[in-house]
């Protein structure tokens, strides 16, 4: 029988920034630099707007996308930003997360309760 293989205690560290000439936030993995993420925004006053999240092929499943959503929200909260979740990935992670609330322009919408929908 051969040893078990050790398994790693600590993830790399993700490296966010922000590229607003790309209204994007961009998730670099570990030393090497690599992209690992984005997600993309619109910004309006003290608004930003989360559209859309993608992690990178081959970085699915080492939390990149909730490390990544973590980060962007401390950004709007230090930058005094409030945030609309329309990516259905923030959504999900939001809903799993209700410490994060405090920077939501408004309460997360449910699809069964059509008075808390975001006018159009």
């Amino acid at each position: 029988m051969s040893d078990p293989v050790p398994m790693p205690t600590e993830r790399p560290p993700l490296h966010v920034r922000d590229v607003p000439e790309n209204s994007r936030y961009e998730a670099t993995l570990g030393d090497d630099a690599a992209l690992a993420g984005l997600l993309s925004y619109t910004l309006s006053n003290d608004l930003i707007t989360l559209i859309s999240t993608k992690v990178q092929e081959g970085f699915e499943g080492q939390g990149v996308g909730s490390r990544l959503v973590r980060a962007v929200l401390d950004d709007a909260r230090a930058r005094g930003l409030r945030v609309i979740p329309k990516c259905s990935f923030v959504v999900r992670w939001l809903e799993r997360h209700p410490e994060q609330h405090d920077v939501l322009y408004r309460s997360l919408q449910t699809p069964s309760d059509p008075a808390s929908r975001e006018p159009a």
